[in-house]
């Protein structure tokens, strides 16, 4: 009988002897599909946890029960979660007890986040289906392995986004970026902005009768041209001009170059010239044409 009233009154036991004393949380969210779903409610969710803490010998705090109810993981933003990282920063907790990852965050990179957080709060983090503890030497080898995951996960997608781009130039799409001079792109269409698309045809014209980039740019400037910006051309910006295989209605990504669904403002064969004659061009005289022209500009 003694022992039980010693183990009801563990926690003023503790504060009596001046030993540590941890106040445990629990974090309990569900949403109605998850519920609906596992048949896990937030009650057996309770319970589980509640039954955990008492075999691990953990206090539960009474007013540091957070639950989020119908709540989606898909953001951090939750009440209840908020509230129960900002008792962790104000020190009022030690531990937080969860089910499972999921429940915390909706990927791994969101849950290394919360985790460096609590890190810096001193508050260990302990999820009861992945036996994961940040107190433990173990949890924190775990630790590594769920940064190894979030930085392949990462990769995939980034893998994922560039294969979809790639996909996209060779069949003729547009694969994002600023609106190009010379055109208006509108809900997924181009269309040629005919003023812009004279002053790129000069360009073209003015590159292949033998005038330089600088000198390109100068005769745009001083007729009052400027770019999509408004800002005075460069020999760099007609570079890019005269590079740039979308006016010439093709797709590029890569590497690849396809016939895109756009129309073009100047054809195939003035653009695979002027790509050629660039080829052949000093780079050194170009250089000092560009640092002449921005020492002017100064």
């Amino acid at each position: 009988m003694a022992r039980k009233i010693i183990k009801g009154n563990q926690a003023a036991k503790q504060g009596d002897l001046a030993l540590p004393y941890t106040c445990t949380a629990l974090y309990v969210r569900v949403s109605t599909q998850a519920q609906a779903d596992e048949g896990f409610s937030l009650e057996a969710q309770q319970e589980r946890l509640q039954a955990f803490c008492v075999a691990q010998g953990w206090h539960v705090c009474p007013g540091h029960i957070y639950i989020d109810a119908g709540v989606s993981g898909k953001t951090t933003d939750r009440p209840q979660f908020q509230a129960m990282l900002a008792a962790a920063k104000d020190k009022q907790i030690g531990r937080i007890v969860a089910m499972k990852l999921d429940r915390m965050a909706r990927n791994v990179r969101e849950f290394l986040a919360t985790v460096d957080q609590l890190k810096a709060w001193h508050c260990d983090l302990v999820l009861v289906k992945e036996s994961f503890d940040t107190s433990t030497p173990h949890g924190r080898f775990a630790l590594t392995m769920f940064a190894a995951m979030a930085e392949l996960e990462a990769s995939t997608i980034t893998e994922r986004v560039m294969s979809g781009k790639q996909q996209k130039a060779s069949q003729g799409g547009f694969n994002g970026g600023a609106e190009a001079f010379g055109y208006t792109y509108d809900a997924g269409t181009f269309a040629i902005n005919e003023v812009e698309a004279d002053i790129v045809r000069s360009m073209f014209a003015m590159f292949l009768a033998g005038k330089s980039l600088h000198g390109i740019a100068k005769a745009l400037n001083d007729a009052g041209h400027t770019t999509k910006k408004g800002k005075a051309f460069f020999p760099m910006t007609v570079r890019q001009t005269l590079t740039n295989g979308l006016y010439a209605g093709v797709a590029q990504w890569a590497g690849i170059e396809q016939p895109a669904a756009h129309p073009a403002i100047i054809d195939k064969a003035t653009y695979e010239a002027a790509h050629k004659r660039l080829l052949a061009l000093r780079p050194g005289i170009q250089l000092e044409g560009e640092i002449a022209r921005r020492l002017q500009a100064a």
